[in-house]
């Protein structure tokens, strides 16, 4: 399909794979997408100014801020993503019909007219994924095309909500773009007394033709005492910034012609560098208006379909695109003198010249009419089988050929960089539900394809030989399964599983099919300041005892980590160090007793404040505290082993020390090196061997697995102590 993106500076229309169905969101085929003169343009304006040499300092510190965290290696690859240049998907308001709908959908059907809204969701495509709350219903077909507005009517509304006008107030528009203009009839609508200000002539004659009572040129006329004297002396009740400037002289306008004890909203994007006075005389309002409305940002509202109470929020962002499209289909909001031009999308490079040049207010961009249904490429659903007979396929050539599955953080600063580095092994493909993630990345490593659906990886057997799953925490083992069903080598982001029905599947696929190359990313016992601790560990005489500290820093309930996706820290981070002390003791564990944090917050978690204790069978005791509540600069893993009369201790696997042994056991380092790189390069260098050895063996997978899933568990119950078989 066609998309249009930000390229370089320069729009572009590339074909791309068709977005990835989640349970909460909808397909559209693509009617009418908006093109807005002012966010859009503004997007790239800033392409074309450079920004990558704008504010120098600040990046200088944020590079610093990154070599501290991500080490040397994962900024340098950040920043060579920057220098290759980043493509940026583009529009944000569009209009069409659905063509398939998610599991959990439940508003909206295949085959109804909707309209679209929200940046990241609503593109300049043939066919757009955007969630449930981001979608609402379209009428007639005939409306579609006025429709495809809704995301700029919205802004407008919840703007004039804001500002809970009354009728008969007077109401000043500062800026009369294409959000001015929309607001100007809206509040027309809502029984005020209109005035628009703005510097292009052609706009005020618009407002005014659109309803407005008074229009001033900010340029030529003497705007205060124009209000003035429209408004009896008192000024307006009222004033709604819809300008994009960086001048801050727009704020203190609207401070000028806004009456004692009277508003300002703020809708567009203005400097804010404000002068005391105008607000402490007249004791003014200052109000922002947050885009479509309430829902906006919010991320169980917007992508997973949780509504607020119409009873106490009355006007969501949803609610407000109901309300625009019903004005739009009674004829009371005008839309075509808004438009400059309709252009077809594979003309979009033009749409954007149209409005650079012409100073207009929006584009319309048209999608050649087609078989709907045919758009909806024909997928074959895998089922994942454990009578299936599996074998591995190794590469026919020199060269590895991987494909990475989701390029979130941890896949660009470690894994990505690590991979590009191995000899005769090359990323092939990336898959990221985010098609402008995927490119950027494919661009990056100059993959051959960028994919949004992990079973496009499997169609051909000439794609990729490996597959390195570094997706969210919930899809690892569905992810990991279908690959190395389909012959494919896995080396999977931690954790393996969520819960015990994954467990039981994966344990049973393995059992059957034990020379399948796979392992997890359980990094630590790869360090090289562990493999010292083990080698004097090996020669112990007695049991050990272990103490762990995870300074972990806190992380709030909206984030994905700590929501069903994410699994927890505990199953999600937390079996890190139980891998590290199997490794350790390379005994089996055999009890576990779990204290957890119990707390009225709801924003203190159990399996982010905790203390576990296993007992391995040699009788060595393991415990590890792991907690959200503590300072960043305190670091944030420190290990302290005991035995036979002698200890060792790490901080922060930048400083080892031991005590009882040889000063030559002490060591600093000036990076932190967790062992991730020694890890993969040695799954990469057994793959092609006759007979794969495991980093890990599938027995300690196991064995981590089922013992991180029943601390979770206990964990969550509040704490408590379990025997394990």
């Amino acid at each position: 399909m066609r998309q249009v993106f930000l390229d370089k500076g320069s729009t572009v229309v590339k074909k791309v794979c068709q977005p990835y169905l989640d349970d909460y969101s909808v397909l559209v085929a693509v009617h009418y997408s908006w093109i807005s003169s002012g966010t859009e343009m503004a997007t790239i304006s800033n392409a074309e100014s450079n920004v990558l040499l704008s504010n120098i300092p600040h990046k200088i510190k944020k590079v610093l801020e990154s070599v501290s965290s991500h080490g040397i290696e994962g900024t340098a690859a950040l920043i060579k993503g920057k220098l290759k240049g980043e493509v940026q998907a583009l529009g944000y308001s569009c209009s069409g019909r659905v063509i398939a709908i998610g599991k959990k959908v439940n508003t909206v059907h295949t085959g109804d007219f909707v309209a679209c809204a929200g940046a990241g969701f609503a593109h300049h495509a043939d066919i757009v994924c955007v969630p449930e709350n981001l979608v609402t219903k379209v009428v007639e077909e005939k409306n579609l095309k006025a429709a495809s507005l809704t995301t700029i009517g919205s802004i407008a509304l919840q703007g004039l909500r804001r500002a809970q006008v009354q009728l008969g107030e007077h109401v000043c528009v500062l800026g009369l773009g294409l959000l001015g203009q929309i607001t100007v009839q809206l509040a027309k609508r809502a029984g005020c007394i209109v005035t628009g200000i703005d510097l292009l002539p052609e706009r005020l004659q618009l407002a005014q033709e659109l309803g407005a009572d008074f229009v001033f040129n900010a340029q030529h006329d003497d705007i205060q005492k124009e209000v003035a004297f429209s408004t009896d002396h008192l000024g307006v009740d009222t004033t709604i910034i819809t300008a994009a400037s960086k001048s801050d002289a727009i704020v203190q306008q609207a401070m000028q012609v806004t009456r004692k004890k009277g508003k300002v909203v703020l809708v567009g994007d203005v400097g804010l560098s404000l002068e005391r006075d105008p607000f402490y005389k007249k004791e003014i309002d200052f109000l922002i208006s947050c885009s479509y409305g309430p829902g906006r940002y919010d991320q169980e509202y917007e992508q997973e379909g949780k509504d607020y109470p119409h009873a106490y929020v009355r006007w969501t962002e949803n609610r407000n695109m109901q309300a625009f499209v019903h004005l739009i289909e009674q004829n009371e909001i005008k839309i075509d003198p808004l438009v400059s031009a309709e252009i077809s999308v594979e003309k979009a490079q033009e749409a954007y010249a149209e409005l650079k040049e012409k100073k207009g207010l929006g584009v319309i961009l048209t999608y050649p009419t087609v078989d709907e249904q045919k758009m909806l490429a024909e997928k074959k659903e895998q089922q994942v089988t454990q009578e299936k007979e599996v074998s591995f396929f190794p590469a026919v050539k020199d060269e590895l050929r991987v494909g990475v599955v989701g390029v979130g953080g941890f896949a660009k600063i470690k894994l990505m960089p690590i991979i590009s580095k191995i000899n005769n092994v090359k990323i092939n493909a990336v898959v990221d539900t985010n098609i402008t993630t995927s490119l950027n990345a494919s661009r990056q490593y100059e993959a051959a394809r960028a994919l949004v659906d992990d079973s496009e990886l499997f169609e051909t057997n000439d794609l990729v030989d490996v597959v390195v799953i570094a997706s969210p925490h919930k899809f690892h083992c569905d992810q990991a399964l279908k690959a190395m069903q389909n012959g494919k080598a896995v080396f999977m982001e931690k954790p393996m599983v969520t819960n015990f029905e994954q467990f039981a599947r994966f344990r049973d696929f393995l059992t059957q099919n034990p020379n399948m190359p796979f392992c997890v990313d359980y990094n630590r016992s790869f360090a090289p300041f562990v493999q010292k601790i083990k080698k004097e560990l090996v020669k112990r005489r007695t049991p050990m005892m272990v103490h762990y500290r995870m300074n972990a820093g806190f992380i709030p309930k909206e984030h994905w980590v700590q929501t069903d996706v994410g699994a927890g820290r505990i199953i999600g981070e937390a079996c890190h160090i139980f891998d590290l002390f199997c490794y350790l003791t390379d005994t089996k564990p055999v009890s576990i007793s779990v204290e957890a944090l119990s707390s009225s917050s709801k924003n203190l978690f159990p399996t982010d404040n905790f203390s576990v204790q296993i007992r391995f069978d040699d009788g060595s005791v393991c415990t590890l505290l792991y907690t959200a509540l503590g300072h960043k600069s305190l670091g944030k893993e420190r290990m302290e082993v005991y035995y036979d009369s002698k200890a060792i201790v790490m901080d922060d696997y930048l400083k080892l020390m031991g005590f009882g042994l040889p000063k030559s056991f002490n060591e600093t380092a000036t990076t932190p090196d967790k062992g991730h790189s020694t890890l993969i390069n040695q799954f990469f260098g057994g793959i092609k061997a006759a007979d794969f050895k495991p980093p890990i063996s599938v027995d300690r997978l196991n064995t981590v697995a089922e013992l991180t899933l029943a601390i979770d568990q206990l964990a969550c119950e509040g704490g408590g102590e379990k025997e394990l078989e």
